[in-house]
């Protein structure tokens, strides 16, 4: 994994303003080819580069937790690296899984599947499936939403801490064509909370006339949520007794895909 980020991000840089990127690139690379700690002086034999730059560069990918110290004067890559691949590794998962787990709930339910993540601080919907009944709720992939109208949304800023989170909502938060979405930081906070702890979101014609949705938060190997699945419908199939089917399903759902990440 870091074999190919490092070879996709190097493909992209400039032959001048990129130097100081590429040098980090190489170091990143001749340890992987090593599979073993390096000195700076096998970073300057080997690499070329001068030994005050690699001198630096070392320093500050040390200090940064991208190498990491072995032994009295040798370094190897770092956890932040190890952080770096697991989250390509995620969205590339997320991406293969995440689209048969939507397949089969909108399958078990009849009722329109979406997975969404959190991008630039909107909810974006990245896989969904169409209902398979007459009355149904049409969504786009692609569509993006604030986090504020719907449930999903919600949930995938409920990791935030407090005052990154505050901060997100005092200018992501907008009114919804219904005008019945919470728009209040404090209000909005609770919920976000709440939902996290209950482990489901419910929101009833807020983004929406007549319609809804339940969702629940997808996690990672850490316990993050990284993304959230929804299912979308019809106001008269989201009353009480029939919700509560659609919550429990879901929730499994949501299981099942954080299970194949890699959460316990």
């Amino acid at each position: 994994m870091v074999r190919k980020m490092a070879e996709r991000a190097r493909q992209a840089l400039s032959s001048e303003g990129g130097r100081g990127a590429r040098r980090v690139l190489s170091i990143f690379e001749l340890m992987l080819d090593r599979g073993e700690p390096v000195s700076v002086a096998d970073i300057v034999a080997t690499l070329g580069i001068p030994k005050s730059t690699a001198y630096e560069l070392v320093r500050t990918l040390s200090a940064t937790g991208y190498v990491e110290r072995s032994g009295a004067a040798a370094y190897f890559l770092g956890r932040k690296l190890f952080e770096l691949g697991m989250a390509y590794r995620s969205h590339v998962d997320l991406l293969k899984e995440g689209g048969k787990v939507v397949e089969e709930l909108r399958d078990e339910t009849g009722e329109t599947v979406q997975l969404s993540v959190l991008e630039n601080n909107m909810m974006l919907v990245l896989v969904k499936e169409e209902s398979l009944k007459p009355i149904r709720i049409i969504s786009r992939v692609g569509s993006r939403v604030p986090v504020n109208w719907a449930a999903a949304g919600r949930l995938l800023v409920s990791d935030l801490p407090d005052a990154e989170l505050r901060a997100l909502l005092q200018w992501a938060v907008k009114p919804s064509p219904t005008r019945r979405a919470p728009t209040d930081p404090d209000e909005l906070v609770r919920q976000i909370k709440r939902f996290r702890t209950q482990g489901y979101g419910i929101e009833l014609n807020e983004a929406n006339e007549h319609a809804g949705c339940v969702a629940a938060p997808v996690t990672d190997v850490s316990g993050k949520c990284v993304a959230a699945i929804s299912i979308v419908a019809p106001e008269q199939r989201l009353q009480r007794r029939h919700r509560e089917l659609l919550v429990a399903a879901v929730r499994r759902a949501a299981g099942k895909l954080s299970r194949r990440l890699g959460a316990a």
